[in-house]
């Protein structure tokens, strides 16, 4: 193993399974939505260093698809953007699809279905080699009695059909550090030799033990090696569980952007997007990520977010969990947020949240009208695993929902017929604090009556593969006008 690798974050927030294409002077980015939408998010850097949101790869969910939508691939020929991507199809099979654009900024057709392999087929990277071009996968991950192996297989040259036979790229090694299975290829040439970037191990959540590993072979179809010295990268005191990346060549200099947790906030945060330098072992011949240096500035500090609801249409930043989805959003003088169904078996209701980009920061809203829907602030990792603070009625409720059972924590009787301010105050993710008050100077504390403290404790918001949303939410009773929420702003600030 390495010296400790210079690790440089460079797209805040959650941004996991990152893929970078390099077009002309910009960079493009994509990475996973996991169930939230809209889905895939899309960034543009002049550099490699600043990012942008560019928009998302779909607006709307393909109609193959019910959720899970990981690991999108970026791959660029003949003016043409594609995007292949993971997602499961309705009857719970996770397979690869493929979807194409002329304009990166203005969404994707989708082309269905690409690949169906055995009982999964996930991570998709596309590559031109000796003028063929050929898609990778991971196969045999919910296979018990198979080894999990990276496949090939030739495309047709417009990327829309495999054409093929199956070949194996690589077999996981169950008696090493691969013995978690190995996945996230990325694959690139340099020299005599094409070059395979690999993860291993467990992506995600508390018990994750992620690394990257390299292996090298003269052609697609030929034997991969694996480097002895493997794994190339770990993690670290400040970064938990790297991997899943793609690399870019900038002149003669190779980068892999990947995800990590930050280990503030871990695991409730979620991954973000880091980026290493690739360099090269001239006794050897093989890569390895360049050491860090004594100023190697690490964390992007955390921009605030404020939100009034001015525009037409909501911001990029808002997301939405699309295995939920129930509402509308409509903008005019603020949100009002409308929950369409009251269904039994989502008791967090409906929600609208951004991704926190540090794991200490304070959310605060103004809410406005009255009726007996609960409205106000959340923390939200699923349906079944969320907490919050909010106004129903004369009421105010501290709430939490763990394991799909709605629990109120503390009901203060006020007399609510204008408008109140909620603020929650957040540390490592998933401690919380909530306050309000009238004039929006002079705040009160709301005490969790279940221990007579001010904290809820979000213990249960550790979700395996993503992290915790912070937002707003509406959760109706009966009748229309009891499912909606006035909203006249929506703010984060970091400390």
């Amino acid at each position: 193993m390495y010296a400790q690798v210079q690790q440089q974050q460079v797209i805040p927030g959650e941004f996991p399974d990152p893929s970078v294409i390099r077009v002309g002077a910009t960079f493009y980015a994509a990475g996973s939505s996991n169930d939230w939408g809209p889905i895939y998010p899309i960034y543009s850097s002049p550099d490699l260093q600043d990012w942008t949101p560019s928009g998302y790869v779909f607006q709307e969910q393909p109609d193959w698809t019910v959720s899970s939508y990981w690991a999108p691939e970026l791959f660029y020929q003949d003016s043409t953007f594609y995007c292949y991507y993971t997602a499961k199809r309705t009857d719970g099979t996770s397979l690869l699809g493929v979807a194409t654009t002329k304009d990166i900024s203005g969404g994707f057709t989708d082309h269905g279905q690409l690949l169906e392999w055995g009982s999964e087929a996930i991570d998709a990277f596309v590559v031109r080699d000796n003028g063929k071009l050929y898609l990778t996968w991971k196969a045999y991950g919910l296979d018990q009695d198979t080894l999990i192996q990276l496949l090939g297989a030739q495309l047709s040259d417009d990327g829309l059909t495999v054409t093929g036979d199956a070949f194996t790229l690589l077999t996981a090694d169950t008696d090493t550090w691969e013995k978690g299975g190995i996945e996230g290829q990325a694959i690139f040439r340099h020299g005599d030799y094409l070059y395979l970037l690999y993860s291993g191990n467990a992506c995600c959540g508390g018990g994750c033990d992620y690394q990257v590993g390299v292996a090298r072979a003269a052609g697609m179809e030929g034997r991969w090696e694996k480097f002895t010295q493997n794994p190339l990268l770990t993690g670290n005191d400040r970064w938990k569980c790297p991997g899943h990346g793609t690399t870019v060549q900038v002149y003669a200099d190779w980068f892999y952007l990947y995800h990590a947790y930050p280990a503030e906030g871990f695991p409730y945060l979620g991954r973000t997007a880091l980026l290493s330098e690739l360099v090269w072992d001239e006794a050897s011949g093989w890569p390895q990520f360049k050491p860090a240096g004594d100023q190697d500035a690490s964390t992007l500090l955390p921009a605030n977010f404020y939100d009034d609801f001015s525009g037409t249409q909501l911001s990029d930043h808002w997301r939405y969990d699309v295995a939920s989805y129930s509402f509308t959003a409509d903008l005019d003088t603020g949100l009002l947020l409308t929950e369409q169904d009251r269904s039994t078996d989502n008791q967090s209701g409906a929600m609208l949240g951004i991704n926190p980009e540090s794991a200490n920061f304070t959310m605060s809203t103004e809410i406005t009208g009255y009726n007996d829907a609960l409205k106000g602030l959340v923390l939200y990792a699923t349906k079944d695993n969320s907490l919050g603070f909010g106004v129903r009625g004369d009421s105010l409720i501290l709430w939490k929902v763990e394991d799909g059972q709605f629990e109120e924590l503390a009901v203060q009787e006020r007399n609510y017929h204008g408008s109140v301010r909620l603020r929650g105050t957040v540390r490592d993710a998933h401690l919380a604090e909530f306050q309000y008050s009238e004039d929006g100077e002079n705040w009160q504390p709301i005490f969790n009556e279940t221990d007579n403290t001010a904290t809820v404790t979000g213990d249960h918001l550790a979700w395996w593969s993503w992290g915790v949303k912070a937002g707003v939410l509406v959760k109706g009773t009966t009748g229309a006008a009891d499912r909606q929420g006035a909203f006249s702003f929506f703010g984060v600030e970091y400390d």
